[in-house]
C-alpha cells in the first residue's frame, strides 16, 4: 500500500546498488524523504540500513544509482560530492564524541573557527537541554547527555538532512525512551528532515511519520506506521512488524473463510472466489472469554506473558486447522490459568493476501 501524498522530496535515492565483494547489500533501492519529516528505515541486522546511511552521508560510494539532496545530485555515475560538502548531520549509535574535547568544543567542531566560541554553541546546548555544560568532558556526562551533545554537533552546521544510525541502541530501556522523545522533539521543533535507522519495530512505529522497510536490498514497503501495521504488503512483513497470527483461508466474494469464521477484509483482496489466501489476525483483534459458550473457536490456554499494561495469552485451538499457538493480547491481567478452556472471536476486518511463494 502506498504511503499517500507527500511533500516534495528533500532527499531522493534511485536505483541504488552496493556490494562488498561478492555480497550484494543494496539491489536497486529507491527512497524519497519529504522535507521537514522524520522517516524510519527499518530492517534486521545486515539488511543494509547502515550502508544506505553511509552512502547518503558520503562515507561510501554506491556501485550504481543516484543520491539527490535538496534538489542537487551529490552522487551518481558522473559526480561525487564529498561528505564535508553535503550539509549532512550524522549521529551514530555511540555518539562518537571526541574524548579530549569539552562539550562546547565537540559541538563547535564543524563550525568555522570564528564561530566556535560564539553564541551558536550556547544556543545549541540550550536547545538540547544541556545549558551550562559546555566546559564538561564526555566522560563526565550520562549516556543520554552524550547523545544530546552528538545531536547538537550534528545540528551546528545547519544541515540539510540529519542521519541517525541507531542512536539510542546503547542506552538502557527507560533512558532510551526519554532520550528518544527529547531528540525527536528537537528535530520536529527545528523542522529538520531526518532519517532514523533502527532494527526496533516499536521505535520505528512510534517515532516516524513514514517507515521504509528494507528487504533483499530494496524497500519492501514504504508507508505510514499505521498503514504498515494494518496493511503490510505480505505475510513476511506482517511477521516482521509486530506479532502476527497467520491462518490459511479461502476467498469468498469480498470475504475470507477461515477456521475462526468468515471474516471481512481490509482493502481490496485480489483473489478469485475459492482461491487460497493467507489471513493476518493481530493478537489485539481477538476477543477471549472463559468457557465454551456462544459463537467462536474453542481452545485451551497454554501460557500467559504479563507486560503490565497488557498480557499476551497463548492459546491452543481445538481445531487442527488453526495453527498453534494463537496469540491474544488483552488489557491488564485476565487471570486465565494454563489449561483453562476459552472461546475466541475475531474483531473484523482482517488483512489477507493471495497465497504465493512468500506468504505460504
Amino acid at each position: 500500500m502506498s504511503a499517500g501524498p507527500m511533500a516534495p522530496a528533500d532527499l531522493a535515492v534511485a536505483g541504488l546498488h552496493k556490494a562488498f565483494g561478492r555480497h550484494p547489500v543494496l539491489a536497486g533501492l529507491d527512497l524519497e524523504v519529504a522535507a521537514g519529516t522524520l522517516t524510519a528505515v527499518l530492517g534486521p541486522s545486515g539488511s543494509g540500513k547502515t550502508t544506505l546511511l553511509r552512502i547518503l552521508a558520503g562515507f561510501e560510494r554506491p556501485d550504481r544509482g543516484s543520491v539527490i539532496i535538496g534538489g542537487v545530485t551529490v552522487d551518481d555515475d558522473r559526480c561525487h560530492v564529498p561528505a564535508d560538502r553535503r550539509r549532512i548531520g550524522y549521529v551514530s549509535q555511540e555518539g562518537s564524541l571526541f574524548p579530549h574535547l569539552t562539550v562546547g568544543a565537540n559541538v563547535g567542531f564543524g563550525l568555522p573557527r570564528g564561530q566556535r566560541r560564539g553564541r551558536r554553541v550556547g544556543d545549541l546546548l540550550d536547545a538540547v537541554a544541556l545549558t551550562g555544560l559546555a566546559g564538561r568532558y564526555p566522560h563526565q556526562l550520562s549516556g543520554g547527555q552524550q547523545q544530546r551533545v552528538a545531536l547538537a554537533r550534528a545540528l551546528a552546521v545547519t544541515p540539510r538532512v540529519v542521519l541517525l544510525d541507531e542512536p539510542f541502541a546503547s542506552l538502557d530501556a527507560n533512558l532510551r525512551a526519554s532520550v528518544r522523545a527529547d531528540v525527536l522533539a528537537i528535530l520536529r521543533d527545528a523542522a529538520m528532515t531526518a532519517i532514523l535507522v533502527t532494527h526496533d519495530q516499536q521505535e520505528a512505529l512510534s517515532s516516524a511519520g513514514h517507515v521504509a522497510v528494507i528487504r533483499d536490498g530494496t524497500i519492501a514497503q514504504f508507508a505510514t506506521p499505521r498503514d504498515l501495521y494494518d496493511h503490510p504488503a505480505d505475510a513476511d512483513l506482517a511477521r516482521f512488524v509486530g506479532d502476527a497470527n497467520l491462518l490459511d483461508g479461502q476467498a469468498e466474494d469480498g470475504l475470507v473463510r477461515t477456521p475462526l469464521g468468515t471474516l471481512t477484509t481490509r482493502g481490496d483482496l485480489r483473489a478469485a472466489p475459492g482461491k487460497p489466501v493467507t489471513v493476518l489476525i493481530r493478537p489485539e483483534q481477538l476477543e477471549i472469554r472463559p468457557g465454551a459458550d456462544g459463537p467462536g473457536a474453542r481452545g485451551q490456554v497454554i501460557g500467559t506473558s504479563f507486560h503490565g499494561h497488557d498480557t499476551l495469552i497463548s492459546v491452543r485451538a481445538d481445531s487442527q486447522a488453526v495453527p498453534s499457538p494463537i496469540l491474544v493480547r488483552v488489557h491488564g491481567n485476565p487471570q486465565l490459568m494454563p489449561g483453562s478452556g476459552v472461546t475466541l472471536t475475531v474483531r473484523e476486518p482482517v488483512c489477507a493476501w493471495p497465497c504465493d511463494d512468500r506468504t505460504r
